[in-house]
Order: structure tokens, then sequence, then C-alpha cells
């Protein structure tokens, strides 16, 4: 059963609040105009304080962690913009569960369990976000999903309340969850199940040849927000899709459709988030067009995708 609690903050507050700070270098794609108001809050009272602050005074809030899957308009975002990859870092063993602050990295995670010697976790090594993120969107890689591990989350609501679900209730599927439904939740904490003891040394090595792999399947140019499109299902992968209709390579501006993997694209020097968008509008219409294929784009664009 959900559960919830009303938090009540202290005054505590991180000491600055930048005005008008650069976005573009926070995120994975280097794009994005600037925040309006930015803080790094140290540990979850502060978080709690400055969405209190931000509601109290009408301002859009946005969370951002290490900046991948997420395109920010080149005007930036208004109101607040909390970034959060160096606050909630939780990363303690409870029994046979691990507890995990949202702003865990999720390749941190994965080498964590491995130190304690629990497999299953080896498939995060790669992928370059937050545990919050990957929460949200149940994120998966090599045939596995955080479904098969998670065991229950904590959200932080516009109302201050602090909700706990079971996983059984978040209705995780591929790259979805119910938490999806609720863009102005924060997601501060999640446990996860060590099920599958197993010598250091060999989830190492399994996690190195993950990674080799991922290297060999993906572009090495690192400026790009990780897959753009969901999968559809049925039919071909997206990166299929987008291949068989010519576009690798096809570029608007400086954003540039990976060679090595369709559902890439790549910031060639100095990409705006005008260009990409439409470069995956075209692709959607394309796709749409040539094949009936209705592509669902995986990335968030900030604030266009939390309006209202």
């Amino acid at each position: 059963m959900t559960r919830s609690a009303i938090f009540s903050p202290s005054n505590s507050m991180p000491k600055t609040i930048l005005e008008n700070h650069p976005l573009a270098p926070l995120t994975t794609w280097k794009i994005g105009g600037p925040a309006r108001f930015l803080a790094v809050p140290r540990d979850l009272e502060e978080v709690y304080g400055l969405m209190r602050l931000a509601y109290g005074r009408g301002w859009p809030l946005f969370f951002l962690g290490r900046g991948s899957n997420i395109l920010i308009d080149d005007a930036g975002l208004p109101g607040l913009t909390l970034h959060l990859a160096k606050s909630l870092q939780k990363l303690e063993r409870q029994g046979e569960t691990l507890r995990v602050g949202a702003g865990v990295a999720l390749p941190r995670l994965a080498r964590y369990a491995a130190v304690l010697g629990f497999s299953g976790f080896e498939f995060l090594a790669g992928i370059p976000g937050t545990v919050g993120a990957a929460v949200r969107l149940n994120v998966g890689a090599d045939g596995q999903n955080l479904a098969g591990l998670l065991r229950r989350v904590w959200v932080a609501t516009p109302q201050l309340q602090l909700l706990e679900f079971p996983a059984r209730k978040l209705d995780l599927g591929y790259r979805s969850s119910l938490l999806l439904n609720f863009p102005h939740w924060l997601v501060v904490e999640a446990e996860f199940a060590l099920n599958t003891p197993a010598p250091p040394q060999k989830i190492e090595e399994k996690m190195r040849q993950l990674l080799a792999a991922r290297k060999a399947r993906f572009p090495a140019n690192p400026r790009s927000c990780g897959s753009v499109f969901r999968n559809p299902a049925p039919g071909p992968a997206a990166g299929a899709l987008i291949e068989q209709a010519g576009w690798k390579g096809r570029r608007l501006g400086e954003a540039q459709v990976s060679r090595k993997h369709a559902n890439f694209i790549l910031n060639q020097g100095h990409a705006t988030a005008a260009q990409v968008k439409g470069l995956i509008a075209d692709i959607q219409e394309n796709i749409w067009r040539t094949r009936g294929i209705a592509l669902e784009r995986e990335v968030v664009f900030l604030p266009d995708d939390l309006s209202g």
C-alpha cells in the first residue's frame, strides 16, 4: 500500500542560488540555454526547502541529474532548476537490500553492488544517468531493466509529501512507469534487492564485457542524449527503422544522426536545440509517411514536456 508523510523542512538552504547559470555544460548533449535560477542542494532537507521556495513564489521547478535523456530549449529554463547530480548520494546496504539516493550515478551503483558481491546490476555500468531518472523510466540495457531489481521508491510531491511506493504498484514496463504520469514528482530514494551473490571478480569481468560490447555498438562521440526514440512494439527497433530509411549521417545544422547507430543524434559542434528538434521531427514524419509507424520520443524536451 502507498504510504505518505508530510515533510516540514527547516530554514536550511543552500548558500547560493545562481542566476542565469549555463545549463548546456551540465547535459550530455551540451545543448541548451541558461537556468533563470540554479541551486545545488546538499541533502533532502535542502531539496524540500527549495521546492517550498519555488512553489511559494510560483516558479516553475525543474530537476536535473547528470543531464542525459533531456534536451533543454535554446532559451533555457524559467524558474528554479535543482542540479541533483551531487545530491542525494545515499548508498547503503540494509540486510538483503540497497537503499540508494536518487542522485547516485548508475555506474557507481553497479560498482558498489560488485564490491558487495551481488550480481544483477552489471547492465547499469555503461548507462550515464542517475538512479532517480532511471527508476522513472525503468531504464534497461542488454536484456535487463530495473524492474527486476527494484523493491520500492520514495518520491517528493509539489505538496511536500513524501510518498512510498512498492515496485509492484509502479506499472513498470518497457521504458515506462506510473511515475511518468507525474512529471512534477521527484524520486528521492529507491530500494533494490540483493538477490544474486557472486564472486566480485566475476561480476567485474561481466561488466568489462558489457562495456566493451556497448562501446562497439554505440557512437564514440559522447555528446548525445542516449537513445532518442523508444523501440516501437511490435516491429523493428527504432534504430533499424531509421537506418533503413536512409537517415544515418544526415544533418540539420550541426545535429547529426550517428553513422554508427541511427537512434543516436550527435552534437557535432555547436548544435542548437532547434536543430535537434527539427531533425527529430523530420525523422518522425518520414517514418510515419513511409512505414506507418509513429516513433515516440524517449528524450524529454525541457521545458516543453513539463508545461502545466
